[in-house]
C-alpha cells in the first residue's frame, strides 16, 4: 500500500506507537475511537484536530512512516480493525495517554490532574475523563 493512501487514523496509529508493537497500536486506535465517539466525530477529524496527537503535528511525520517496515502498517491497520470490532460504547477506554516519566514529573500537563488512570501498559498511562 502505498503511503499517500493510508488513512490520518492508520498514520496516527504508525506515528503514536510504531515502537509500541501491536498491543501499544491497539491501545491507540482504541483511544481514538473513545475520542471519536464522545465528540460525535469520525476518528480521522479526531486525530487531525490541532494538538490531539503528537504525531500528527511531527514535520517529519511522512519520513517516519516510510523508514517503517510493511509490518507495522499491517498492525496498524489490524489494531484499528480489533478496536472497531470489540468497541463498546457503554465501556469506554481512555481518551489520553502519555508516558509514565511525564505523568510522573512536575511538568504533566495540567489537565492530567483531572483524569483517572485506566491502564498502564509499557512506559505509558492512559486516562480517561
Amino acid at each position: 500500500m502505498a503511503q499517500q493512501d493510508l488513512s490520518p487514523t492508520i498514520r496516527a496509529i504508525i506515528g503514536e506507537a510504531a515502537g509500541e508493537g501491536p498491543e501499544g497500536m491497539l491501545r491507540v486506535a482504541k483511544v481514538i475511537l473513545t475520542r471519536a465517539d464522545q465528540r460525535r466525530l469520525h476518528p480521522d477529524e479526531i486525530v487531525m484536530q490541532p494538538r490531539q496527537f503528537s504525531a500528527m503535528a511531527r514535520p517529519d511525520l511522512e519520513q517516519f512512516i516510510a523508514k517503517q517496515p510493511p509490518s507495522v502498517v499491517r498492525d496498524a491497520h489490524a489494531a484499528l480493525e480489533e478496536a472497531t470490532k470489540t468497541w463498546n460504547p457503554h465501556r469506554p477506554y481512555a481518551t489520553h495517554y502519555m508516558t509514565t516519566a511525564l505523568h510522573q514529573s512536575p511538568k504533566r500537563p495540567a489537565w492530567a490532574n483531572r483524569m483517572k488512570v485506566v491502564e498502564r501498559y509499557g512506559g505509558h498511562v492512559f486516562l480517561n475523563e
